[in-house]
């Protein structure tokens, strides 16, 4: 039988090294290399290329693992004109070719098939994600080869303590995709001027920037442009801290903050006053730190828009990152957090975790812009979540 494929040379790279002599088979990339299309095209060949073998592809969440590479698989079987529904136990994430072959789909979190059965290869999808024990588990029941693709977002990883003399590494960068869209690699490429450390590592595929300041780049500026005319607000909790309320204005990969409220010992009803003072508009989200719901529930009863916050650090983090952020230059607490909001060190290593210091508005400022990105915009974010 003879199948036709759009391939790129991220594919030949690992079609070669599935068939050569190194274990690990390491895929360091960036943002739509075609790492997961490829690494699909790959493992598909090599089933109906060999009998009764099994491909295990891993994630550190099943929901993460549906969203990407299940759905690239099926995609890749379509393709090339194998996809048949017979063969596909949706149940138990298993897809079986006519040679007795095999590919299953599970997350770290199964345990029993974490420490199961035996494979051929495995092929763990966004490897850093998972820790260290993860993959020691999956490596010593596995036979033949190990696969790992990553973004390189972390300082360190027990990925870069891999054996290189068993190792066959293939970076990958968006430059390598010949079929990406113009628009895709136009929002790829204004990382440059967004951030420095999110452009290294999703446009060069090359590791994060050591660097302890988390955001840089911003630019205060004396009054808002006229194109901003959305808005939403973030809300960070405290008493001895600061309260802080901070203002989003959005319009596609771009942010305009100001300053609202950022004061100590403000109680639930005292801060209600202020935000009547000040003519905070009820029919906007306030995006809160669902830690105080309490608060929550009194500023809701005080006919205001209040919902929970995702408070997901590095996601959030990184939401703020791949914008263009301006900041009203009277906003002189968040440029005080802005200069002094840096990532923890070890013993000189720069971590991923910034330093809980000075960082209510830097809080605030961060759930109001996940809520945007995730419910508001498609603008800008796409290039974390789309396929690569």
């Amino acid at each position: 039988m003879q199948i036709k494929i759009a391939a790129t040379t991220v594919f030949e790279f690992n079609y070669d090294a599935i068939h050569g002599d190194n274990r690990f088979i390491i895929n360091q990339g960036g943002s739509r290399s075609s790492k997961t299309y490829s690494l699909c095209q790959a493992i598909i060949l090599y089933c109906l290329q060999n009998s009764n073998k099994t491909v295990s592809i891993v994630r550190k969440t099943f929901p993460a693992l549906r969203a990407t590479v299940y759905r690239d698989l099926v995609e890749v079987l379509n393709d090339m004109g194998l996809y048949n529904q017979r063969n596909h136990n949706k149940t138990e994430h298993i897809y079986q070719f006519p040679n007795g072959s095999i590919i299953e789909l599970f997350s770290v979190d199964s345990e029993q098939k974490v420490r199961g059965r035996k494979r051929d290869i495995c092929w763990v999808n966004e490897a850093n994600e998972l820790w260290e024990d993860d993959f020691v588990q999956l490596n010593m029941r596995t036979t033949e080869k190990f696969i790992l693709d990553y973004n390189p977002s972390s300082n360190y990883s027990w990925i870069y303590d891999l054996p290189e003399d068993d190792s066959f590494f293939i970076k990958s960068t968006y430059k390598d995709n010949p079929f990406l869209e113009e628009t895709i690699i136009r929002q790829i490429e204004d990382l440059k001027d967004k951030d420095e450390s999110l452009y290294k590592i999703y446009a060069l595929g090359e590791k994060a920037i050591s660097r302890i300041n988390v955001y840089t780049k911003w630019k205060f500026i004396k009054e808002k442009p006229d194109r901003f005319k959305k808005f939403v607000y973030g809300l960070d909790f405290g008493y001895q801290h600061p309260t802080s309320l901070v203002k989003i204005w959005y319009h596609e990969d771009e942010r305009y903050i100001e300053e609202v409220i950022h004061q100590s010992y403000l109680t639930s009803s005292g801060l209600i006053e202020k935000m009547n003072q000040l003519g905070v508009d009820k029919s906007k989200e306030i995006v809160c730190d669902y830690a105080r719901p309490e608060m929550i529930a009194e500023i809701q009863q005080a006919g205001y828009y209040a919902i929970n916050a995702n408070k997901s650090v590095q996601k959030g983090i990184n939401a703020v990152k791949i914008n263009y952020i301006y900041v009203d230059e009277n906003a002189e607490n968040i440029h005080d957090e802005y200069m002094n909001y840096k990532y923890k060190k070890i013993r000189d290593i720069v971590t991923d975790e910034p330093v809980k210091h000075l960082d209510d508005a830097m809080d605030a400022i961060r759930y109001g812009n996940l809520y945007i990105q995730e419910s508001k915009t498609s603008s800008g974010p796409e290039v974390f979540t789309i396929k690569t």
